[in-house]
Formats: C-alpha cells, sequence, structure tokens
C-alpha cells in the first residue's frame, strides 16, 4: 500500500498516547506538588499494580502493515525479537483481525524510517499492544473494505473478508489485487473488536514463525551486518571500577598492521582495522594508565548496600506494627552482584556519511540509542536511522549500555561502516550488573499461626533511574519503582510496613530480568516460610490463609490451590527429596513454584520443578511454557551459582571459567501449568524467574534443617558446614 496519498487519518491514527503511559511529566509534577512522603507510597502501590504501558503513540495502519503481492501481510514490529516469541504472538493477534491465515502474516522489525520503533522490556510487549495490534489491523480490514466499496459502489458493510479475500454480491477480490489497484487511501474508523469467543488462532499453541530462518542459521542477528566496504573496530575501556583514563602511549597500535585509525576519547581508545583480528591486536598493543581507588572490594559494596545506609524511602504502610504485643521473629537475608552473563554481547554496526547516521544493531532500546548517538556527537535525531536486528537474548543487559557512539565516532573517522562488539570480558567488566541487596524481615503471630504485622525493610542500589528524567532522582528519592519492584508485602496482613534504603555505588547498575523482584520475591517467599514453620503450619496452607480478597490475592489464591493439587504437593517424599514452594505476583501475573532437590556429594541438584502462572489471556501456550522454561533455568542458575565479586578496583569474574552458570545437564524436569484468570494478557518473560530461589531455599530447609539465607545458595549451603 502506498502511503505517499494516505487521504485522510481517521479513528486510530488520531488517538493519544495510551493511558497511564507514564509516570511521565505530569507524574513529576504530582510528586512536587503534593510533596513525597505520601506521594512516595502511593505511587509505589500503584506501580506494583498498573498496567505497563507500551510507550507507542502512533497507530497509522501504514505505519505497521504492508499488503504484498503475493496477498501476504507484513507487520513491522516497534518490538524487537529477543527470544521471548513475540513474533509468532502479534501475528495471531493480527490474523484475527484481517482474517487471514496465520501463515500468510509475516513479522519484521520496523525501522526508524519505515516505522516505529519502542523500547522493548519489562514484560509488556504483548500486554501492553494486545489491543493497539488488533485495532490497528482491524482498521486495515475495514480500510480495505472501504477502498472496494468504491470500486464495487456498495456499502462497506455488505463486503465480508476470509483468508486475504473480500467478497460482495459476486464480486471478489484479494487484498493483494485491491492494493495495487489503489493509490490514494481513506482510511476508515476503526470498528469495535472481535470477542474473544471468535478467535481462530489464539489460545491455540502454534509453532515459532521465526524458527525455520533460526535453525537454518539464516544471517538474522546483528552480529551477522555486513555492509560494502565494511570495517572492524576494537574499543579499550578502563578495567577498573570507575576508572577514569589519565594518559595513553598509543605508538604500538598506530604501527600494528591493517590499521586504519586509532581514536582517544576521554573514557576509551578505539582503533579501527579491516579485520577484527588486526584491530583487537592493535589494541593490544596500547599503554593506558587509569586513575581509580585499587583498594575497593567486594565488602565495601556489601557495607554501603546495607539497611539503614543512604537514601530513606517508605513504600508500604499499613495499620501500625509496634502496636501489636507480641514476640517478634526477625531474619535476614542477602542478594550478590550478579552479571547478566548473555551468550551474545552487544553489537553495533555504525555508518555515517555525511550528516547521516545508520546504525544496525542488537539493541531493547532503539529510541535510547539513537538520542544517545545524537547528544554525544551532535547529529540531529531525525538523521539517524535504526535499524533493529534479533537479538540473541536481552534480559535488560541490552535496554540502555551500549557502544553505538563509539561505533558512530569510528566511522566518522575512517568514513566507512564500522563493525564493533564488546568482547566477553568488557561485558562482564563494562556493562551494567543487578545491584547487590540486604533484606530484613520481621514478623509477629498469634496463637493460631496468623499474621498480626510484618515489616520489609531492605537496601539496593538503583536499576531504573538512568531510564527516567534527572529531576525524578531526587525527588522519588530510591530507586522503588524498578529495585523495589516487588518489595512490598502482598498478602492479607493487617499491620504492614515495607522501607526502601538506597546507596550510590561506584559501578553501574541497572536492568536485570525480573529487576527487583527476583531479590524481593527470594527474601519475602523464604521469610514466610520461616513463619509457617515457626507456626507449624503447611507452607501453602499459610499463604492460602494470608490472601484476602481483592482481585490479585484471589487470583493468588488459585494459583497457590492449582499448584499444590499438580505438584502433589500433600503427597509424601522420598527421605532424600526436599520440597519447597515459593508465589509472586508481578505486574498482574502471578507465578507460584513447587521444586523438588537432593544434595548429591554436597552439591544442590534441582529434580524436579512445578511452575503455575497465570499470565491473563493466554495467546500461545506453547510460547508461555518456552518462557517459563527459560526463567526457570536463569533463576536455578542464579538462585544456585551466580556471583560477582570485587577485588582490588575491579571485577574478579571476566567469563564463564570463572563466573558459573548453570549448563543443560542441570535442567531438571519442568513442568508448566497454565491457568488464565483475566481477560487481558500481562508479562510472561519476567515473572516466573522469582518463585525459584525461594523455593529452592525452602527445599534445603525440608531436607537438611538448615535455613540458608544468603545468594548463592550452593556457597551459602558450603558456608554452612
Amino acid at each position: 500500500m502506498d502511503r505517499s496519498n494516505k487521504g485522510s487519518k481517521k479513528g486510530i491514527s488520531r488517538r493519544k498516547f495510551l493511558k497511564g503511559a507514564g509516570i511521565g511529566v505530569s507524574g513529576t509534577m504530582a510528586l512536587l506538588y503534593f510533596g513525597r512522603s505520601f506521594i512516595r507510597r502511593g505511587l509505589s502501590g500503584f506501580v506494583a499494580e498498573m498496567d505497563m504501558p507500551s510507550g507507542i503513540s502512533e497507530f497509522d495502519h501504514h505505519l505497521w502493515f504492508e499488503v504484498n503481492s503475493d496477498n501476504t501481510v507484513t507487520m513491522k514490529s516497534p518490538k524487537v525479537e529477543m527470544g521471548q516469541g513475540i513474533f509468532t504472538g502479534f501475528a495471531m493477534l493480527a490474523a484475527e483481525e484481517l482474517d487471514m491465515e496465520l501463515d500468510k502474516i509475516k513479522v519484521v522489525h520496523a525501522s526508524s524510517s519505515n516505522g516505529i520503533i519502542g523500547n522493548t522490556g519489562v514484560s509488556n510487549s504483548t500486554s501492553s499492544l494486545y489491543v493497539s495490534i488488533r485495532e490497528v489491523a482491524a482498521t486495515l480490514r475495514e480500510t480495505l473494505k472501504l477502498q472496494a466499496s468504491k470500486l464495487w459502489g456498495v456499502e462497506p458493510q455488505s463486503i465480508s473478508t476470509k483468508n486475504g479475500v473480500l467478497t460482495s454480491s459476486g464480486n471478489e477480490i484479494t487484498y493483494a489485487d485491491l492494493a495495487k489497484q489503489t493509490s490514494n487511501w481513506e482510511t476508515a474508523n476503526t470498528p469495535a473488536l472481535r470477542p474473544a469467543s471468535s478467535f481462530k488462532y489464539v489460545g491455540k499453541e502454534h509453532k515459532r514463525i521465526d524458527l525455520l530462518d533460526k535453525v537454518l542459521g539464516k544471517p538474522i542477528y546483528g552480529i551477522d551486518t555486513s555492509l560494502p566496504n565494511m570495517v572492524y573496530g576494537a574499543v579499550m575501556y578502563s578495567p577498573y571500577i570507575g576508572g577514569k583514563l589519565k594518559n595513553a602511549d598509543l605508538t604500538g597500535a598506530e604501527n600494528a598492521g591493517g590499521v586504519l585509525k586509532v581514536v582517544q576519547d576521554k573514557e576509551w581508545i578505539g582503533v579501527v582495522a579491516t579485520t577484527r583480528f588486526e584491530a583487537e591486536r592493535a589494541l593490544s598493543r596500547v599503554k593506558a594508565n587509569w586513575d581509580y581507588n585499587p583498594n575497593y572490594s567486594t565488602k565495601n559494596a556489601i557495607e554501603a548496600v546495607t539497611v539503614g545506609i543512604g537514601t530513606e524511602v517508605n513504600m508500604q504502610k499499613e495499620g501500625n506494627i509496634n502496636r501489636i504485643q507480641s514476640k517478634e521473629i526477625k531474619s535476614e537475608y542477602r542478594t550478590p552482584i550478579g552479571f547478566h552473563a548473555g551468550m551474545e554481547p552487544s553489537i553495533v554496526v555504525a555508518d555515517v556519511v555525511d550528516d547521516k547516521v545508520t546504525v544496525y544493531t542488537s539493541h531493547q532500546h532503539l529510541p535510547f540509542m539513537q538520542q544517545s548517538i545524537s547528544d554525544a556527537l551532535g547529529f540531529d535525531s531525525k538523521n539517524i536511522v535504526m535499524v533493529p536486528a534479533f537479538l540473541g537474548g536481552g534480559f535488560g543487559r541490552k535496554t540502555f549500555k551500549h557502544n553505538a557512539v563509539e561505533a558512530t565516532r569510528l566511522s566518522q573517522a575512517v568514513g566507512r561502516p564500522v563493525h564493533l562488539l564488546y568482547n566477553r570480558q568488557q561485558e562482564f567488566q563494562n556493562g551494567f550488573v543487578r545491584p547487590n541487596t540486604h533484606h530484613i524481615l520481621s514478623g509477629k503471630l498469634d496463637n493460631e499461626g496468623k499474621i498480626l504485622a510484618m515489616q520489609h525493610e531492605f537496601a539496593s542500589g538503583p536499576m531504573g533511574f538512568m531510564a527516567m528524567p534527572k529531576i525524578v532522582e531526587p525527588i522519588l528519592g530510591a530507586d522503588f519503582i524498578v529495585a523495589g519492584h516487588g518489595g512490598r508485602i502482598g498478602y492479607a496482613i493487617e499491620n504492614l510496613r515495607t522501607t526502601m534504603w538506597q546507596s550510590k555505588l561506584p559501578f553501574e547498575t541497572s536492568m536485570w530480568r525480573g529487576v527487583g523482584m527476583f531479590a524481593n520475591t527470594f527474601a519475602i517467599e523464604s521469610f514466610m516460610d520461616e513463619l509457617a514453620n515457626q507456626a507449624g503450619i503447611d507452607p501453602i496452607k499459610f499463604r492460602l490463609d494470608h490472601c484476602g480478597d481483592t482481585v490479585r490475592q484471589t487470583r493468588r489464591r488459585k494459583i497457590l490451590e492449582l499448584i499444590r493439587e499438580k505438584s502433589g504437593w500433600d503427597n509424601p517424599s522420598p527421605s532424600e527429596i526436599g520440597k519447597g514452594m515459593a508465589v509472586c505476583d508481578d505486574h498482574k501475573t502471578i507465578a507460584a513454584a513447587v521444586v523438588e532437590i537432593k544434595i548429591e556429594e554436597g552439591k544442590i541438584v534441582v529434580t524436579k520443578v512445578y511452575q503455575a502462572i497465570d499470565p491473563g489471556v493466554i495467546i500461545n501456550p506453547a510460547g508461555i511454557r518456552q518462557q517459563v522454561e527459560g526463567a526457570t533455568m536463569m533463576a536455578i542458575s542464579a538462585g544456585l551459582h551466580e556471583q560477582g565479586t570485587i577485588e582490588k578496583g575491579q571485577f574478579v569474574e571476566t567469563n564463564f571459567h570463572n563466573y558459573k552458570v548453570a549448563s543443560l545437564r542441570d535442567t531438571p524436569d519442568i513442568e508448566v501449568i497454565l491457568h488464565q484468570g483475566s481477560d487481558q494478557p500481562s508479562g510472561v518473560g519476567e515473572p516466573p524467574i522469582s518463585p525459584i530461589a525461594p523455593a529452592i531455599a525452602n527445599a534445603i530447609f525440608k531436607l537438611t534443617g538448615k535455613r540458608l539465607r544468603t545468594l548463592p545458595l550452593q556457597m551459602a549451603l558450603e558456608d554452612s558446614k
């Protein structure tokens, strides 16, 4: 369809930015106007309950869909495919409203030159666009009917559509043939969406539409990018935390074979050469001196991130925890620094021609990258074209930190496209990390095992401030939106208090799959198990006893009952097997896990995992199961093994040889239990990661009587001897 003569733009193309799209200017002004303490608590609760917005504000169907000459339709996705399966789900939603067979819908990445680009993260790609994709597709369908009505001289409502064909009173034409005959389009009004009862694809299992290309190894990832006259870059960053470049001798690099240019910036040194090997070899000959603190260590990070230190923010206050005169039970938990440890490093190909830049990349947040290049190098953002590729996993690592500015500078310097990637050591030492955390939980029980009062105090470094305007940090005080996600106590308890403490850290901390929910759920759900044990009540029954009658707690109750039944929780286990469980609520998704473990030669072995999840509307059951299985394995890895450490001012871990992660042989039997408890979809990628670590810790207690309160659990078990 020709988008140069679109005619009028009625209906969806005029709709305003999505409701709730922000804790933006208005939210910031509200905070400034009403004062901070009360608003912080209110905002904490609001964010925990809100639908996460898509961040997309343009819904002109010309920017989303193209009708192709072979009577297929191409959808240009504003979100990137990074293994989570959204292309398949998007195609299913579009097929429902376009009246086309699923295999006739092709989904590709939009670039900033031909469509809309957005941020992909917080498990909201499908949930935030569930209605929008259907509305845009329905608008396109009605626009085709409107055009056919003009061609045939009939009323649009007399035209029916099926499998990409329009028919009315003996007239018939395919979408493609109609598009070929039309040069001036009038956009129809957006119709009412079809009811879920009429869905042909949504709710049924479908294979990934990108599966064949991946199996055949087609060049679809960022590293596959190849341009005429392209050369390769390598960049040296400080190997030390907070290190600043003092001086450097570039002679060795400049005289190395194959080198085209050596560029020195304030914070890095870059080399461009004809091959990657030559660029990296030349870079190794640079003699650089760095100013840094050689005494900084893991101990300093732990001391900084401790309850009572830093900025204090009250996130939740209900009743009065101090009025309860009962014995207090108190426990303390810690989680370590975590690396993303993704298999695919950050990759950028930059091509600068005059005042224009084209960037090819595997990145989650293309608008952020585009603006970063503009801010750093002065290019007009309109002249920076972003071309996304598939990601070999994102996990938050590819949300903000990137090397596009460096690649663009190097391309400017040589006048040719430059292919640049982080090496593995840089991914560990120069990316950003999940901050370490500290938690103190306390509770008071009555004689029947009811929780009368409960308090969660926790400390963390920030995770989300780099995504917010600078004015937000001093107003919020602490990052309770991202790092504090999951910190609130979600049970029906009359007297509650949650307080967050945040300290500055000298290394960069930011998004990690599960954000703050991973650490907070470990602490809260481990402590709930301790309270259940103190009360002498079964852990699932104890949690059910503290589920109220709110919508969310009712859904939580259903998932707890479901996993109790499906996992055979009440059946006796062999003496060598420990069984534990945990549950969490993550932006309207409920996830619960039952884990079975055994100890073999001092090693924790997870043998079986049951994961029950209520993500609202289930679009593709196969895709959800794959997401849950992947999250489960990532959680097993982080819960049992992963820990970042610091010595003499730098991260010790530089690759997989000294950063242990779970491998294929550690994969247990995973059974995924799906339940649709809402008529709207919610996130899938992150919620299942959070219950696993506390479920393992609770299983270890059941098996050994040892209560492990520090991650990683394997190290904690060894230290407990």
